[in-house]
């Protein structure tokens, strides 16, 4: 069964055309009883990463890997395709001004997650206005 979903696209800009839920969203829509047991689950997993993360001589491998890999799936959804070995080469040099192509905007995108990491981990809130002086400057 396929299912075909028909936006209606609206002029006003300030306007959602796609039924998500205005910024920031309500506390209903996340705070159930659903996202819970998967919190529970994902601290868990989480409690057990952490008893096993001594092990590994350099932790931020594992976290700069990961939010490459985001950065390259969330990339291919655009049809912006890099391999690996390109994305790990351009990682690893020095001066990301000689990395060209798609694996620069892939870095891009990893430095936008971390941007936004970094902000929330300051106090900030992600709303209309984070994306208004944030994000449109990029």
């Amino acid at each position: 069964m396929f299912v075909i979903w028909h936006y209606i696209i609206s002029p006003d800009r300030n306007t959602p055309w796609n039924g998500l839920p205005e910024l920031p969203i309500a506390p209903e829509y996340y705070q159930t009883v659903e996202i819970y047991e998967q919190l529970g689950n994902a601290k868990a997993a989480i409690g057990r990463l952490q008893g096993r993360s001594i092990v590994i001589p350099n932790q931020g491998i594992l976290i700069n890997s990961i939010s490459l890999q985001e950065a390259k799936a969330s990339s291919a959804l655009e049809n912006i395709f890099t391999t690996d070995d390109e994305l790990y080469q351009a990682f690893s040099e020095s001066q990301q001004e000689q990395t060209q192509g798609a694996a620069k905007e892939i870095l891009n995108y990893r430095e936008a997650l971390w941007d936004g990491y970094h902000y929330l981990s300051n106090g900030g809130i992600i709303d209309r206005d984070y994306f208004y002086s944030n994000v449109s400057h990029r």
